[in-house]
Parts: C-alpha cells; sequence; structure tokens
C-alpha cells in the first residue's frame, strides 16, 4: 500500500516525504548487532557461520582486504580520466555520521561472503539529494521482480515494511542462477561447513570429558549398583576435565582394577580431519590457506608467498570488488554523466622499495618512460618537489 510518512532527518528536523524514501530507522533498524545463533551442530546459516573459526577468518580476511582498498571516484575526460572531487567524494569519504569508507565496504563484503547480497541504502536531504550512505541488514530485505523492474522489502524490525526500487537501494550480488539474487555461499557449502562445525564441537567435548573413557574401573562382581556409582562419581570428580588431566589414580577397595583404553584411530586422524575442514573453507572463499594460518602443502618461501599474495588478489578479492565497483558506478544518483568509481588496488599490490625503485626508473626514462617526477612522488606520498629558486638580479653575475 503506497502511503505518504512523515520522518524524522539525521539532523532533527521534520519533512513530508513520499513512502519510498528510506528513513534513518530503517538503517539502524536493518543494522542490529545480531547474537550469533548457536544452531544445532551440522547446521549452518549465514546468521550462525560466523561461530565457526574458519569461516570467521575467512570472512575477515575479505572483509579487511577489501577495507584497506580506497575506494575513488574518477570523472573520464577526453585525455583519459582524471580524479573527481564534489558530492561523491565526500560520501564515499564519509558515507555517514561515525562511519567511514573502510566500515562501509568491510560491512558490504562481509554481507556478500555470508548472505550473496549486499544492499547499501540512499538516504536523502531535505532537498531529495542523497545525503548518506548505509548498509540494511540482508535479512530484512526481501526482492522481487515486478515489471520487470527489482522491488526490494525493507523490514524495519518493529514490523513496518516499506517498497523500494533502486532509486533507494543499490544492491550489489554475488554468483547469481536467476539474475535477481546472490547465492550465499554459506547455504551453498553448508555441508562442508557443518563438517567443520561438528570436528569444532567435537574438540571441545574432546576437552571437556577427554572425547572418550580414559579407561576402564573394574569392580569385583559383588559390589552393588549403589557402590558402582558412588565409585564413578569419585572418579570423576577426581578427573575429568582438562586440568585434572594425566592426575595419579587411587583405588580403594579389594579386587578394583583400572584398565587404560588406547587412542583410537579416529582420535589420532582428528588433526588431520581439521586440516581437511580448513581447506574446504579455505576452497570455497578463494584464499590460500596460510592466510587462514593453516598448513600448507607446499613448502613457503618468500617468493612464492608473493605470488599467491597476488593470486588471492587477482582471483579471491578482485571479482568481488568490481562487483561492487559496477554497482555504485551504474547508480544514477551517485555517479552522473562521465562519473565512476574504482578501487586502488595498488594499495594492496605495492613492491618493495627495491622493486618499485627499477620500475620507476624504467617509467622516468626520456625515451621509452610513461611517468613523470611529480607522478612518482605523488604515488610514494612525497611531497611535490620545491619550486627551483630563482636568483635576484643583484645576485647575477655579469
Amino acid at each position: 500500500m503506497s502511503v505518504s510518512v512523515e520522518r524524522r532527518t539525521w539532523w532533527g528536523g521534520r519533512r513530508r516525504v513520499e513512502d519510498r524514501a528510506l528513513s534513518a530507522a530503517a538503517q539502524t533498524a536493518s543494522s542490529p548487532n545480531v547474537m550469533l545463533d548457536l544452531a544445532a551442530p551440522g547446521t549452518v546459516t549465514p546468521a550462525n557461520a560466523l561461530a565457526i573459526a574458519d569461516v570467521y577468518a575467512a570472512v575477515r580476511c575479505l572483509s579487511d582486504a577489501a577495507a584497506s582498498v580506497p575506494l575513488i571516484p574518477y570523472r573520464r575526460t577526453a585525455d583519459g580520466r582524471t580524479r573527481a572531487d564534489g558530492r561523491l567524494a565526500d560520501l564515499l569519504r564519509r558515507p555517514a555520521p561515525g562511519a567511514t569508507q573502510a566500515n562501509l565496504i568491510g560491512t558490504a563484503m562481509a554481507h556478500l561472503q555470508l548472505y550473496g547480497n549486499a544492499y547499501l541504502g540512499k538516504f536523502r536531504d531535505a532537498d531529495g539529494r542523497v545525503a548518506q550512505l548505509g548498509m540494511l541488514h540482508p535479512d530484512r530485505v526481501s526482492v522481487e521482480l515486478r515489471a520487470g523492474e527489482p522491488v526490494y522489502t525493507v523490514n524495519d524490525g518493529r514490523g513496518r515494511q516499506t517498497e523500494h526500487t533502486t532509486s533507494d537501494i543499490v544492491h550489489v550480488r554475488a554468483l547469481s542462477t536467476d539474475g535477481l539474487l546472490g547465492l550465499s555461499p554459506i547455504r551453498q557449502a553448508r555441508q562442508a561447513l557443518g563438517l567443520a562445525q561438528n570436528l569444532a564441537a567435537h574438540a571441545d567435548t574432546f576437552v571437556r570429558n577427554a572425547g572418550r573413557p580414559s579407561g576402564i574401573i573394574n569392580v569385583p562382581g559383588g559390589a552393588n549398583q549403589e557402590a558402582l556409582e558412588r565409585v564413578s562419581q569419585s572418579w570423576q570428580a577426581s578427573h575429568m576435565g582438562a586440568q585434572k588431566a594425566g592426575s595419579i589414580a587411587i583405588l580403594s577397595g579389594d579386587g578394583v582394577q583400572f584398565t587404560p583404553l588406547a587412542l583410537t584411530l579416529a582420535d589420532a586422524e582428528f588433526v588431520a580431519q581439521r586440516n581437511l575442514s580448513t581447506a574446504e573453507v579455505c576452497r570455497i572463499f578463494r584464499i590460500p590457506s596460510w592466510m587462514l594460518g593453516a598448513a600448507s602443502p607446499d613448502s613457503m618461501t618468500y617468493s612464492n608467498v608473493e605470488s599467491q599474495a597476488l593470486a588471492f588478489v587477482t582471483w579471491g578479492l578482485r571479482p568481488w570488488l568490481v562487483l561492487v565497483e559496477q554497482a555504485i558506478s551504474e547508480d544514477e544518483d551517485l555517479c552522473r554523466g562521465s562519473l565512476y568509481v574504482e578501487f586502488l588496488l595498488d594499495a594492496l599490490l605495492r613492491a618493495d622499495s627495491k622493486t618499485r625503485s627499477e620500475v620507476y626508473t624504467a617509467a622516468l626514462d626520456p625515451i621509452t618512460g610513461y611517468m613523470t617526477r611529480a607522478e612518482v612522488r605523488q604515488r610514494e606520498n612525497l611531497d611535490p618537489e620545491p619550486s627551483p629558486t630563482v636568483p635576484a638580479p643583484s645576485e647575477l653575475i655579469v
């Protein structure tokens, strides 16, 4: 139902807006500090996936890497392009009060890894211009196609739903089979992630209760049930738990014997199972195993770590960044005319000082070079060279 509503703007004023405009309440309610849904082992959802250590490490790896790459607005010109200043640059630099570009991009990447969709809300001022940008929680946004145009229904968490179009929401979707919604990596790989969750639960049980009986207490056949329970409780009170592991056992009574149990083959292979599970998570998120602190099948040297880092940026991170770039660049409210945005991947691919010096030497070649000294100093974050001092006429030698 289409109705007009009244809402309070970010700075406290009141105004009439049409129903498609996002409100401040929608942003705060759609970005709740949701507690992890610790479901039963083996049941992995986007809401509880971060409780799995390997998943948390993988999502954080991608989110932190994306947040550390500057998102730069450019304007196409007849000679190529130039960096753009103005409203878009200000929005990207400070999307909302108390938020930075790193917060915005990092949250968008986390939503893509967990839910397969990221929704960027455009919040307007009294003149209808986009004044702030904020992420909407994917759990509270549903999408359907009407007359060839996507319509987004946003739940503010208070029982109120509002409908919006691409005029209010920038939708970044992951791999999709219907062109409308992205597929959640967590849901698609829930079986492999369920194994990681079960292994973590088993490890917790193993530490708490030793994971198996450490041995068998043989009591003479004449003991009654009460005596057996008393012996069992006394044994558990004295030896159960990680802090009491390895303590000396003392048994009293005629004929009472303790028989230790050997480590089972499954327990002996537990570490290998954990490594396999971590490798599965790395494969799902396209992350080198060493970035998650896991064992690597190859010997690690400086050269192959550098090549793996380049492969991570090229095949693991860049495809996600392209999705964000194109979604923002194609939005007519944010990028009008010749404006577009692009991530500056040089921030991650920065070589060592010796390699950079060799590259700059070739780039400054008077015949084949393609850079100026000023451009090199700018890329190295150095101050511009001081202008040459022109001597006064009285100082000239005639």
